[in-house]
């Protein structure tokens, strides 16, 4: 009861959100900015303290310089997605790979590109916008093949949403849980890059027979792909993430106006790449400023003090843990679930003494495999459209083996190897 009365603002986002989405039958009908605006008034207005007193508390949690980097972070991907999208750069990785491959390793081809897709772009749903088109001219009408196609897409798109130092989900981990975006790379990449290798192994073993033809233009020169390069050698050189994307930026802006893009239409370009990141900002903002207001009530102290009944550490990794799955499958949208939970699993790591960069890259690990999962998430939801609802979400969730092994991996890993790990990563981090 007493959790319940410091979190009635967050539960009540989370009930309105859920019930409009169940609703009108789609849960990105309603921006999520509009509702986590109604929820934060109402924070104001409920919490003991003056509403003067509580509007300070909000503002402060706003400005925190790491809300504000996390906002500066969404705008530079989106200008970098942008005018890498507009010089070819998706379409020539894509046409590269396809035309070497032969119908034996489809799959694993397609799972290899929407990998490095989603790790390049930082977005699961631009890389399904990108590849899902292809699957049905591929699966030729086999009901079967466009299944593992499907798993495989859907797999390879969450890998990146993952993975990438670019994706909104990695933004909003390392700046909440306060870690470095590289360590956290660090931590996630050896679990995330076993999980892709046994995904191979079970996509060659399970693929169907069949033949089919494969052929894309490439319209564009190897050098469209170096900012792609440029981010991950940038970000390897352990430079500030916001150093890396501005450098990444300038040199796919260079290569726009090698191109002969006008510099007007490039400007144009890159506001509306920094637009397409307006809601995921402004609702990283109202987060902040809730989640601090409802942490000078003592809502963070509560549930830190019910996990500390039980003294084990497992007990607290299980909770946060839970907590981001919940919270995502009622959202349904891990940004926001690890907008919600950063702040929280901070707190309860320092508590338990657990190593927050390791805490960072499960709840990313988690919430990613829960948004694969969820048959309402966008990323479901566009890639059964786009291939026109010809195989149902069971199938797809099915053939998805790069989720069911990363969760898999997951677990054994926190189950066996969790502390004696932690301890390497503290000496190296």
């Amino acid at each position: 009861m007493k959790i319940l009365k410091k979190f009635l603002p967050l539960f009540l986002f989370f009930g309105i959100y859920l019930g409009l989405g169940v609703y009108y039958n789609d849960f990105y009908a309603v921006s999520p900015v509009i509702l986590a605006f109604g929820a934060l008034i109402f924070a104001v207005v409920y919490f003991k303290d003056s509403i003067n007193k509580n509007i300070d508390h909000v503002l402060k949690g706003a400005s925190n310089d790491k809300i504000l980097t996390m906002c500066f972070i969404f705008f530079l991907s989106g200008v970098f997605s942008y005018i890498t999208k507009e010089i070819g750069s998706v379409d020539y990785l894509v046409a590269l790979i396809l035309n070497n491959v032969t119908p034996s390793i489809l799959f694993i081809a397609i799972f290899i590109v929407s990998c490095l897709i989603s790790f390049a772009l930082g977005t699961s749903v631009g890389t399904i916008v990108t590849l899902a088109p292809l699957l049905p001219g591929l699966a030729n009408g086999n009901i079967e093949v466009l299944a593992l196609l499907s798993g495989c897409l859907l797999g390879g798109s969450m890998f990146g949403d993952n993975l990438s130092i670019i994706s909104d989900t990695t933004i909003a981990v390392t700046q909440t849980m306060g870690v470095r975006m590289l360590d956290k790379f660090k931590a996630n990449g050896l679990i995330a890059l076993t999980a892709s290798l046994i995904t191979c192994f079970l996509i060659y073993l399970n693929q169907p027979d069949f033949n089919v033809e494969i052929k894309n233009n490439i319209d564009h020169n190897f050098w469209v792909v170096l900012p792609y390069l440029a981010i991950i050698i940038l970000a390897l050189c352990n430079l500030h993430v916001l150093i890396v994307l501005t450098l990444s930026c300038l040199l796919a802006a260079f290569i726009a106006l090698f191109q002969g893009i006008e510099f007007l239409a490039l400007s144009k370009l890159m506001f509306e790449g920094m637009q397409s990141t307006f809601e995921i900002a402004l609702l990283s903002l109202l987060i902040g400023g809730l989640a601090y207001l409802i942490e000078k009530n003592k809502g963070f102290e509560a549930i830190i003090e019910l996990i500390s009944k039980n003294q084990k550490q497992s007990i607290a990794i299980a909770s946060i843990l839970i907590m981001v799955i919940f919270i995502n499958m009622a959202v349904a949208n891990n940004t926001i679930a690890l907008l919600i939970c950063g702040s929280i699993a901070k707190q309860i790591s320092e508590r338990f003494h657990l190593e927050k960069v390791r805490i960072a890259s499960f709840l990313d690990i988690f919430s990613c495999i829960t948004q694969g999962f969820i048959p309402y998430g966008a990323q479901v939801l566009i890639l059964l459209t786009l291939i026109n609802q010809k195989i149902s979400f069971t199938q797809l969730a099915s053939k998805s083996y790069y989720l069911i092994v990363l969760l898999l991996i997951s677990i054994l890993y926190l189950v066996f190897f969790m502390n004696k790990n932690d301890k390497r990563l503290a000496k190296t981090v």
